[in-house]
């Protein structure tokens, strides 16, 4: 009788409805590691990092009055919280994400934690640019 149920399992596993990822992530602790990972934050926050940025950057010159849109650089932020590297994975003009990416490498980051040790982790930092300048201001820009 025992031998006719055993096949059973397998099959009704295979089915998916059997011992289902909650089993797998019980006995298998890897899983369980990864959902516990603290994201790398900067330091002072959003808010924090937007005042830095807007701080650090300079517009280039001659400045386009016509360029508008976002760069976003891509980093990789080390177990120190220093920024190893970086990308631009959405540009607009050489200049403007040349300074960008000369502005994320001079952030510091709290690290990301997996439990209680420090790791890697990547971050996106985003530039709004309006008009050819740098704004985080929802407000339309206004040359005078």
């Amino acid at each position: 009788m025992l031998a006719l149920l055993l096949p059973l399992g397998v099959h009704a596993q295979f089915f998916g409805f059997g011992f289902g990822d909650e089993f797998d992530d019980f006995f298998n602790p890897r899983r369980r590691e990864q959902v516990q990972i603290e994201k790398a934050q900067f330091k002072g926050g959003k808010a924090g990092m937007n005042e830095f940025i807007e701080k650090n950057y300079k517009n280039p010159t001659p400045r386009q009055q016509d360029l508008n849109g976002q760069i976003l650089v891509y980093c990789l932020i080390n177990e120190k919280g220093k920024v190893e590297e970086t990308r631009v994975t959405r540009g607009l003009m050489q200049a403007y994400d040349k300074e960008a990416v000369r502005v994320v490498k001079k952030m510091k980051f709290k690290p990301a934690k997996q439990g209680k040790k420090k790791v890697k982790s990547q971050y996106q930092v985003a530039f709004p640019i309006r008009k050819g300048r740098l704004s985080f201001s929802t407000l339309p820009t206004v040359d005078i």
